[in-house]
């Protein structure tokens, strides 16, 4: 199912029976977007009971609609949200105001963490309503991985096609962004790109066309290619942009909401189950967005 917007994705989850959110280490900001996404999700909210009742009681929530479990120390948070994960107690974990060294220790634990589908790594979505054809578009890794030798950006692109696919894009178009579009020897990150373009080709990266490296002009705006001279699937076309680095993709995701203002969500994949890893900085939307989108994938995956 393709979705127009991040309204109507959210629609769709309300005719569907909700996932289970376990948030560990909930407080005020956690319990206030419980409140107004409970019709999203159902939500477990992991911390100190009395705090989170006196925080419900001063906004008028009632008790009745979450279910609060009381747990002091921040390790121990972490470790029955896995815990309750593997259980079936809840379907996705997330993480509210807790180290995410704790967290995310929890998570990759060997013996009692989630099981791995692939690397982990993040991905920003976002809806530009002045390009493209309407659906979402993806950029990936923002968040998780310091290394992006080759073998690292092949699961990343893998685990961004398949959310795509998930949201509706059957054959995603993937730009490795790059400053330049040549290859060069002095440039590793462009080397990379011209590698997993030939995958792409000879099947070794399936259901998705790859072309790379694009600088982000090239591979957003169909006036920019054909200025440059740059043919292809992919250019002026990208349903997903993957960072050369880390850096690059970070500072990219901060400028869709800071400077574009257009909507987001976020979510970690490469796990069973997704993971909610919201920003403190993150608008209030974008939130509720990201619940969103992890619900429906996690629901569509489950399938």
């Amino acid at each position: 199912m393709k979705f127009d917007s991040f309204e109507t994705l959210r629609k769709s989850l309300q005719q569907n029976e909700k996932m289970r959110i376990v948030i560990a280490g909930a407080d005020e900001e956690e319990v206030l977007l419980a409140a107004q996404a409970k019709h999203l999700a159902a939500f477990i909210l992991l911390g100190d009971e009395k705090r989170i009742a006196k925080i419900m009681d001063d906004n008028g929530i009632s008790r009745s609609d979450f279910e609060i479990i009381n747990v002091e120390h921040h390790d121990e948070i972490a470790k029955l949200a896995i815990k309750m994960i593997h259980e079936k107690k809840a379907d996705i974990p997330m993480k509210g105001l807790i180290h995410t060294s704790l967290f995310m220790s929890a998570v990759l634990n060997k013996e009692s963490g989630l099981e791995r589908s692939r690397r982990l790594s993040q991905i920003t979505v976002f809806h530009d309503t002045k390009r493209g054809d309407g659906g979402f578009k993806f950029l990936t890794d923002c968040a998780i991985n310091i290394d992006t030798s080759l073998p690292v950006k092949k699961d990343i692109i893998e685990n961004a096609v398949q959310l795509a696919q998930v949201l509706g894009c059957d054959c995603p178009k993937v730009a490795l962004l790059g400053a330049v579009e040549t290859v060069s020897e002095a440039m590793p990150d462009t080397m990379d790109s011209a590698v997993l373009t030939q995958m792409n080709r000879r099947g070794q990266i399936k259901g998705c066309v790859i072309d790379g490296p694009l600088s982000l002009d090239n591979a957003i705006s169909k006036e920019a290619a054909i200025r440059k001279g740059i043919t292809g699937d992919v250019a002026g076309a990208a349903d997903i942009l993957v960072g050369s680095c880390l850096q690059e993709a970070n500072s990219l995701s901060k400028s869709l909401h800071f400077y574009a203002h257009l909507e987001t969500a976020s979510m970690i994949v490469g796990t069973k189950q997704p993971i909610i890893m919201t920003s403190r900085t993150d608008a209030k939307e974008n939130k509720l967005n990201s619940i969103a989108v992890t619900c429906f994938y996690q629901k569509q995956m489950g399938l």
